[in-house]
């Protein structure tokens, strides 16, 4: 139980750089706070990973044995758990593409304009505001295919070399 306590202790630490980061208004705070929040994610999925019972869905997929639902469920949770809690949870789809249209609209009425200096800056800053807008979006929609295709073709019967696979995935996700 040690690690959960290390885990509530490092949310603690990611909240309190999140305030400061808040009141000093930097790049350089907002930076650390990326840090804290990618350390903190690593830990909740390594204590994650640690506290899930894989072990007997690694057994029968080495030893060729059928998988349950539960073991399926299992399965689903330790390769696609991330995405599908990214898309059940992530709110922002529908708004990045929103932004992503605007933006583009944006450049679309550019097309019609003289290219002069401050055309093209307007233009660089709008490319860089669509790249942004773009990285959510794409970020979800690969989600969303990495479910689909879990879903797609992770079902009993498997076959052997899909099963050495997922035997293989499980062992470099729990090391």
């Amino acid at each position: 139980m040690a690690d959960m306590q290390e885990l509530v202790a490092q949310i603690s630490e990611a909240l309190d750089t999140a305030a400061q980061s808040s009141r000093a208004g930097t790049a350089e705070s907002y930076s650390v706070l990326g840090e804290k929040l990618g350390e903190l994610e690593s830990s909740a999925g390594n204590y994650l990973r640690s506290h899930m019972a894989y072990q007997s869905v690694l057994a029968k997929l080495q030893q060729e044995q059928p998988l349950t639902s539960d073991d399926l469920k299992t399965l689903r949770s330790l390769i696609v758990g991330d995405a599908d809690g990214y898309l059940k949870y992530d709110d922002d789809f529908e708004q990045s593409k929103a932004e992503l249209t605007r933006i583009i609209d944006q450049i679309r009425k550019l097309q019609s304009t003289e290219m002069n200096a401050e055309t093209l800056t307007h233009l660089r800053v709008l490319c860089r505001e669509a790249s942004s807008a773009l990285a959510p979006t794409v970020h979800y929609l690969e989600q969303k295919q990495r479910l689909k295709n879990f879903d797609d073709n992770v079902h009993e019967p498997l076959s052997s070399d899909t099963r050495r696979m997922l035997a293989g995935v499980i062992q470099d996700l729990a090391s």
